[in-house]
């Protein structure tokens, strides 16, 4: 049987690389990597405290993302960090594009998403990016959150349904205004 402490590092070592990516994108920004890893040591430290052998078992997982997730929001709420979420998002939609033009359009798309994300209420941007990000399902999101699986359904459901018709009301008016543009040269 494997000491306590080696169940630990094994832990540590399954969950500590998501754990960071799922920390840096709730944060965010440029610099959120190693503000990041600091919440994610805080999580396991927190965890190696409470004693992890006293969670029922498979249950350590959903501990540490909600007490990491707790940490993150209180970094949040430490200052006007928001925007640091939406630039770590786009870092991760962003596509290397070798043209002026592409390069202009990426921009013009992180713009976009920039401004759909920054709107999003956080308990559905969290369950969004578990479900996508952290590919966990319905019912492990809801033990990170502390909430229904029905309400991790709606959260999710909700945020992409908006992100869909945002962006689908975005790039309709683009077509437009490019359509009336070639028209007027022509």
């Amino acid at each position: 049987m494997a000491s306590e402490e080696d169940e630990f590092a094994l832990m540590f070592h399954e969950f500590y690389p998501g754990l960071c990516r799922f920390i840096a994108c709730l944060l965010g920004g440029r610099g959120a990597s190693g503000i990041a890893q600091d919440i994610a040591q805080e999580s396991f430290l927190q965890l190696h405290r409470t004693g992890f052998r006293s969670l029922p078992e498979g249950e350590a997982r959903f501990w540490l993302y909600r007490v990491a997730r707790n940490f993150a929001l209180n970094e949040l709420n430490k200052g006007n960090t928001r925007q640091r979420l939406i630039g770590r998002v786009v870092d991760v939609f962003r596509v290397h594009v070798p043209t002026p033009e592409e390069e202009f359009e990426v921009a013009e798309r992180k713009d976009l998403l920039v401004d759909m994300l920054k709107t999003l209420p956080e308990q559905q941007r969290a369950a969004l990016l578990l479900r996508e990000q952290e590919e966990m399902s319905y019912r492990e999101i809801a033990a990170v959150l502390n909430v229904s699986e029905s309400k991790v359904k709606v959260d999710v459901f909700r945020a992409r349904t908006f992100l869909r018709e945002r962006w689908g009301k975005r790039q309709n008016a683009l077509a437009r205004s490019n359509s009336s543009s070639s028209s007027q040269a022509g």
